[in-house]
């Protein structure tokens, strides 16, 4: 009889975990966590402290924040042959000045203070820059300083010690080869100078074979000039070792973000593009400073994990039928190994109000729990959508079923169909709800293509069947709401036939 009770509760309890996991999965018991991401503090560039931040953000009903202070702002160029010693180096606040352990204890402290909140460290980097023309010509140009990616969630203060940019060319120095023993020449100069040095005036030598009469002073001084120039380019040359990347061999393609990228998936952070549509073309003093627009990037890196559709990220990339879709239908075509997922870059630092900034773009996370592993995880894994403007328009249900089945899943879900894919939509604005005059229009989309557009009031309840089906292939939905306060873009759900 105690077996049997024992049995009949291990029962009990496996179909409550089995129900959990499922009503997970398909996001009908996800709770929809808001959050603020790319925000810079008076660590970097920022015009708010951290608690500042967090003050605001709470008071907008942001659940999750994720900080991105800038991790090098230090720009370096030296003229050759001696660019480590001749040079000038302009360097603003950064995380790296701050101190990397101190900027992660605060906001570790900041958690702390603030349990009902995920508080996500990261930084907004910029993994390469170049140099073109010449200081002397007055035509000096900085290119590319302007491509940033957002790392988010690394932990340890080496991992981000170490990160692969040229602002941080310890990261990317490489081990000592053979090919390095040339950069060991000044070692030969070195010998040269020190006989040089100790050359005398006559090569008498007594009985014991000791060396007599003086030095020559006018080889001594050779010497010595002979010394010295060797010790600055030893010093020049220090460690003896190549750079993967440097500042002065001109544009290098994908190469640099592509190294980034893999430094971080190796240390189990995430990376997202930031406002990859937009264009800087500015000066600093003598310096011309050129970035171009580098949506294209999203098609030729790999592994990443996502890109910030606005505010920069949508007229090219984020539109149906964009780079975006482009980069999903690879995935789907098992080009790719992971998805690349959207989410919205506050990119706030100095100008305009944090306030309004937070109140006109969220990301909304589905999440079992809040807490940093699990927004995390929604992060990684595609589970978010995000909504612009000023007016708030709540996604309460994306799912897709299977006709034939019960299978279903939500944002970020893959899964098996063995018939039509069921779509289900409900939704509706926060506050100021007024019947049939909150018109949305909400566009399905399927591999890139609007595939149904509906026109309706908010709130909106829709189950829609799509009598697509093509045996063994991987395709997508995702969605796009227009409103005439706003827009709110989703990340897909997978289907395999």
């Amino acid at each position: 009889m105690t077996c049997l009770k024992g049995g009949f509760l291990k029962l009990i309890l496996a179909l409550v975990i089995l129900g959990c996991f499922c009503g997970a999965s398909s996001g009908r018991e996800l709770i929809q966590a808001p959050a603020a991401i790319q925000l810079s503090s008076t660590v970097s560039d920022g015009k708010h402290t951290i608690p500042e931040i967090i003050k605001i953000a709470k008071q907008n009903g942001v659940k999750i924040v994720i900080l991105t202070d800038c991790d090098f702002m230090r720009w370096q160029y030296g003229l050759w042959p001696l660019r480590k010693i001749i040079k000038k180096t302009v360097e603003n606040n950064s995380v790296s000045n701050y101190g990397i352990k101190r900027y992660l204890k605060e906001i570790e402290e900041a958690q702390k203070r603030n349990p009902d909140l995920a508080i996500i460290p990261g930084v907004e980097s910029a993994p390469f820059y170049y140099w073109s023309g010449s200081l002397f010509e007055n035509n000096l140009k900085m290119h590319n300083w302007y491509k940033h990616m957002l790392v988010i969630g690394l932990e340890k203060a080496g991992d981000y010690r170490n990160l692969p940019s040229v602002s941080n060319n310890y990261g990317l120095l490489l081990p000592f080869a053979f090919k390095d023993v040339w950069r060991l020449w000044p070692i030969l100069i070195l010998i040269a100078g020190v006989l040089c040095f100790k050359r005398r005036k006559f090569n008498y030598k007594d009985l014991r074979g000791h060396t007599l009469g003086p030095c020559s002073r006018g080889w001594q001084a050779v010497g010595i000039v002979v010394i010295m120039f060797s010790l600055l380019f030893l010093f020049n040359n220090f460690p003896f070792c190549r750079y993967k990347y440097d500042q002065y061999h001109g544009e290098r393609g994908i190469g640099p973000y592509q190294n980034f990228i893999d430094y971080v998936n190796e240390k189990e952070g995430l990376t997202f593009w930031a406002h990859p549509e937009a264009e800087y073309i500015g000066r600093r003093g003598d310096v011309d400073i050129e970035t171009n627009e580098y949506a294209d990037h999203l098609l030729q890196a790999r592994d990443y994990t996502g890109f910030t559709v606005f505010y920069e990220g949508y007229e090219k990339i984020g539109c149906p039928g964009g780079i975006w879709d482009e980069v999903l239908k690879e995935y789907c075509q098992n080009k790719r190994k992971a998805p690349v997922w959207a989410i919205g870059g506050l990119c706030f630092d100095q100008i305009g109000s944090l306030d309004e900034n937070i109140k006109n773009l969220r990301t909304i996370f589905l999440m079992p729990r809040l807490t940093k592993t699990a927004a995390l995880k929604a992060l990684r894994e595609g589970r978010m959508y995000v909504v612009g403007g000023r007016r708030e328009l709540r996604l309460d249900k994306f799912i897709i079923k299977d006709s034939f089945s019960e299978t279903e899943g939500t944002m970020g879900n893959e899964i098996d169909l063995k018939g039509k894919a069921v779509i289900e939509l409900s939704g509706h604005f926060l506050e100021g709800e007024a019947g049939g005059a909150d018109r949305v229009k909400i566009k399905l989309i399927r591999n890139g293509i609007v595939i149904k557009t509906f026109e309706t009031a908010s709130p909106f309840d829709i189950e829609y069947e799509d009598d697509y089906f093509k045996e063994d292939e991987k395709i997508y939905y995702r969605l796009e709401i227009n409103y005439s306060e706003g827009i709110l873009v989703s990340n897909p759900v997978f289907l395999k036939f």
